[in-house]
């Protein structure tokens, strides 16, 4: 079996498994009470080409007879009738917070191996926190943007060039596939267009919109020594992203 068929085959058992956990909508009884939770540090989820993106979630739960366990999965779509699921990787990581809080951290892996592009986008947490006394809260306590991988590339020209002169920067907008593990144009985005001088931060010059395949051209006058990028700032599906910055002589 390849890598793709199996990996396919473990998150269709991991949906599976879980969409009926993840079909009931928030419940509680009694006075379990899920305090916090966060995902990947409340920052968006980038996968690239690597084999795998590791992060954790945590969950902040307590009952005044104390916490008996917490669950915790990841889940996208509606929770009636997820599209995807994801199981944390191995057993969670609790710590009391005196008698009756508790603290849970969880692990989970996402490979690229197994996403889809359209598993771009927000994925929710749903939380199970059971207390001793058979008390429970059970919700979609935090989520998660997760993202395909962006590059942008610049390219300025004539150089060097005469002060007062045209000169045209180029470069292309691509976003990863996780279809098929490479970087495609993605075309009719909006670009950010920087300069910086050498010992300055980048300002925005212009917006530049990619064309069909993602390539990026304009120009601009030259006025003195310094770099220029393109800025991505990213959108739901897809991840901000800097091109690194093309030095242009100005003579």
């Amino acid at each position: 079996m390849g890598k793709r068929a199996a990996a396919t085959l473990v998150a269709s058992l991991t949906i599976t498994c879980l969409s009926a956990s993840t079909a009931a909508a928030e419940t509680r009884l009694g006075d379990t009470q899920i305090l916090a939770a966060s995902v990947n540090g409340g920052k968006n989820l980038v996968v690239g080409t690597a084999a795998q993106a590791s992060f954790s979630a945590t969950v902040t739960a307590s009952d005044p007879e104390g916490i008996d366990y917490i669950d915790a999965w990841l889940y996208r779509g509606s929770s009636t009738a997820p599209t995807g699921a994801l199981a944390a990787a191995g057993t969670p990581e609790c710590t009391a917070l005196g008698a009756t809080t508790t603290r849970c951290t969880f692990g989970f892996v996402m490979g690229e191996g197994w996403l889809q592009n359209a598993d771009a986008g927000t994925w929710r947490l749903h939380v199970n926190a059971t207390a001793l006394d058979g008390d429970h809260h059970r919700t979609s306590a935090a989520s998660v943007n997760v993202q395909r991988a962006s590059k942008p590339t610049a390219n300025a020209a004539p150089e060097p060039v005469t002060k007062g002169e045209p000169i045209t920067i180029t470069g292309t907008l691509s976003r990863v596939s996780w279809s098929d593990s490479t970087y495609h144009g993605y075309a009719n985005q909006p670009v950010r267009l920087q300069f910086r001088t050498p010992s300055g931060t980048y300002s925005t010059v212009k917006t530049v919109t990619a064309g069909s395949a993602g390539h990026l051209k304009t120009t601009v006058t030259a006025t003195r020594d310094g770099y220029w990028r393109y800025s991505y700032t990213g959108d739901t599906t897809t991840a901000a992203s800097n091109a690194p910055g093309d030095y242009l002589d100005v003579r």
